[in-house]
């Protein structure tokens, strides 16, 4: 009988020392970060040609990405007098927000070739609804 309850609490001691050792998944990961959410979008058109990437994190958005015009001409209908630009329809806390990338517009001297990297002034963005590359005209 002795020797079952010495087994016993021998068992129980090293189940406790094992409990102990061994932290919860809470006190190990600490506090929970968000990872950004990204869409990125490739297009091409006659227009013009580009790829983006748009990340989303804590209501702001970080907006990477090239963008060419493809039919530079030299003029406002030259020949077809836009520019080349990705817009980007946002999903904020109150509703929907258009918002224009940086723009390939070499009808004014630019080059025909852009990278751009940069924080959208759009506030409280909660996600991308839609990318497309289009044409702006100043």
């Amino acid at each position: 009988m002795r020797g079952f309850v010495r087994a016993t609490a021998i068992a129980g001691a090293l189940g406790t020392a094992a409990l102990l050792a061994v932290p919860t998944a809470s006190a190990a990961s600490g506090p929970a970060v968000a990872a950004p959410e990204c869409v990125t979008d490739s297009q091409t058109h006659k227009h013009g040609r580009g790829e983006i990437e748009v990340c989303v994190e804590n209501g702001q958005a970080r907006v990477t990405g090239w963008v060419e015009d493809l039919l530079p001409g030299g003029g406002w209908v030259t020949p077809d007098g836009g520019c080349a630009i990705w817009w980007i329809t946002f999903r904020t806390t109150s509703g929907t927000q258009l918002h224009g990338s940086h723009m390939a517009c070499p009808h004014f001297g630019q080059p025909a070739h852009r990278e751009f990297a940069y924080d959208a002034n759009v506030q409280n963005v909660t996600g991308v609804e839609e990318l497309y590359l289009g044409t702006a005209w100043l």
